[in-house]
C-alpha cells in the first residue's frame, strides 16, 4: 500500500510546485528564454493540469477493469515521467502547457484507481483509516514540493523523474488486487495475491480470518456477475442508486471545499491580503500543518467515527472560510487589517489545511467502498470527470474573478 500511495506523493509534489512557480514565471527572473509569462498564460498553465486529469479519469475506469489496478497505476506513472521531462526542456510556455496535461493524467487516474486499489487490498476494518494515507501521501508531497522549489526550478522535475523510475521498478513486483483477479476468473492468482497482501507465506494455508475474507470476496463477485458487460440494469437497484448519490456528494467535496484553488494559488492569496506576512514561510508552514494534521486526523476519525468527523471538519471549514472572506472584504473596503494579521493567517491556514487533512481523504476512502465492484471504476471515473470540468473553469478564471470582484467573493 505504501508503494501505491507513492503515486499520490509524486502528484502532491507536482501540484504544490505550481504555487511558488507562479511568482517566478511572472517575474523577470523566469527560467524561460521567452521571458516572463502573462497572467493569462499562468492561468492556462495551471488549469491545463485538469484537462490532463479529465483524460486520466476518463481512461482510468476503463483501464482499471481492462488491464488491472496494478498496470493502470504504472501507466499513470509513465505519464508523470513524460510530463516532468518536458519541464526540464521547456524554454517557452508551450512545453510547460503540454507537461501539465501529462502530469494531470496521473492526478486524474490515481484519484480513481488508488482508492480502489487500497480498498481491495486492505481489511474492511482498516479501509477508512488506511484510506487517509491517500491524503497524507499527497500532503507530504505538497511539503516536499514547495520545499524543493527553493533549490531551483529544475530540482522538482528531476527528483520526480528519478522517483517515478524507482516506483515502476518496485511496483512491477507487486501482484494485482485479489478482487480484480477474481473478476478475471483467476482464482489461484487471487489467492496468491491475498496471501501477499496479508503477509501469509506462499506454501502456508490461510488463517481462519483470511480464509473467511477470501470466501466473502468470491461470494460478492459471483452475486454481482462482474464478468458480464455493464448495462443499465446494473444501475437500477435502489442500493446502487443510493451508493452513486453518496459517491457523487463525496467526490464533489474536493471542489466544494475549494482545496484545488487554495493549493494552486496559496501564495497569490497571501499576497492579496494586504498584510505584512512572509508568503514563502507561511506557505511552508501550511504544508507542515497539513502533514501533521493528516496524521492527527487518522486518530480523530478512528475515535469519533466517519459521520461525526465529517460534521466537525465541515463546521470548522465553514467558519474558517467566513473569517478569511470577512478579512478580504474589509481590506478591499479600505480598512487597515494589519492589526488583525494573526486572525487572517489563522483562517487562511485552516481553509487550506482542514479539507486536505480530513474532508477530502474521508470522501475518497468512503466513495471507493460503497460502490459495487462491477461499476466501481466506471462510476468513480465519470464523477471525477464532472468534478474536474468544474475545477478547470474555476482555476482558469480564478485570477480574472479576483481582479473583477475581489477575493472576498
Amino acid at each position: 500500500m505504501t508503494d501505491a500511495c507513492f503515486t499520490e506523493f509524486l502528484a502532491g509534489i507536482y501540484t504544490a510546485w505550481t504555487s511558488p512557480m507562479i511568482t517566478l514565471f511572472l517575474s523577470d527572473e523566469t527560467p524561460l528564454e521567452s521571458g516572463p509569462m502573462t497572467k493569462e498564460q499562468v492561468s492556462l498553465m495551471t488549469s491545463l493540469l485538469y484537462i490532463g486529469a479529465i483524460l486520466g479519469s476518463f481512461s482510468a475506469g476503463w483501464l482499471a477493469n481492462a488491464i488491472g489496478r496494478k498496470w493502470s497505476l504504472i501507466i499513470s506513472m509513465i505519464s508523470q515521467l513524460i510530463g516532468n521531462s518536458l519541464i526540464i526542456f521547456a524554454k517557452t510556455p508551450l512545453l510547460l502547457f503540454i507537461s501539465r496535461i501529462f502530469s494531470g493524467f496521473i492526478t486524474g487516474a490515481t484519484f480513481v484507481i488508488l482508492p480502489i486499489f487500497i480498498a481491495e487490498i486492505t481489511q474492511k476494518s482498516l479501509r477508512t483509516t488506511l484510506g487517509n494515507f491517500f491524503g497524507l501521501s499527497c500532503n507530504i508531497g505538497h511539503l516536499v514540493g514547495k520545499g524543493l522549489t527553493t533549490f531551483g526550478f529544475y530540482v522538482v522535475p528531476s527528483i520526480s523523474i528519478g522517483s517515478a523510475v524507482i516506483f515502476i521498478g518496485c511496483f512491477l513486483m507487486f501482484p494485482d488486487t485479489p478482487e480484480y483477479l477474481l473478476l478475471r476468473n483467476r482464482s489461484e492468482d487471487a489467492e496468491k495475491s491475498l496471501k501477499f497482501y496479508r503477509g501469509v507465506g506462499k506454501d502456508q494455508p490461510f488463517p481462519v480470518e483470511t480464509a473467511s475474507e477470501f470466501d466473502d470476496m468470491k461470494k460478492v463477485i459471483s452475486l454481482r456477475n462482474p464478468n458480464s458487460k455493464i448495462t443499465i440494469k446494473d444501475f437500477k437497484d435502489p442500493t446502487t442508486i443510493l451508493a452513486i448519490i453518496i459517491t457523487f456528494v463525496m467526490t464533489s467535496n474536493i471542489n466544494f471545499t475549494g482545496i484545488r484553488l487554495t493549493t494552486a494559488f496559496t501564495a497569490s492569496m497571501l499576497n492579496d491580503a494586504g498584510i505584512p506576512v512572509d508568503v514563502s514561510l507561511t506557505d511552508n508552514i501550511i504544508c507542515v500543518l497539513q502533514v501533521v494534521g493528516c496524521m492527527a486526523a487518522i486518530y480523530v476519525i478512528r475515535f469519533f467515527k466517519v459521520r461525526r468527523s465529517f460534521l466537525f471538519f465541515y463546521l470548522a471549514s465553514i467558519v474558517s472560510f467566513f473569517g478569511a472572506a470577512t478579512h478580504y472584504f474589509l481590506h478591499e473596503s479600505g480598512f487597515d487589517m494589519i492589526p488583525y494579521t494573526w486572525s487572517f493567517v489563522t483562517c487562511i491556514v485552516l481553509v487550506v489545511v482542514i479539507p486536505s487533512i480530513a474532508i477530502n481523504n474521508l470522501s475518497m476512502s468512503t466513495s471507493s467502498q460503497v460502490l459495487p465492484v462491477k461499476i466501481r471504476g466506471s462510476v468513480l471515473g465519470f464523477l471525477n470527470i464532472l468534478g474536474l470540468v468544474v475545477a478547470f473553469f474555476t482555476v482558469q478564471y480564478y485570477l480574472y474573478l479576483v481582479d473583477t470582484i475581489g477575493n472576498s467573493m
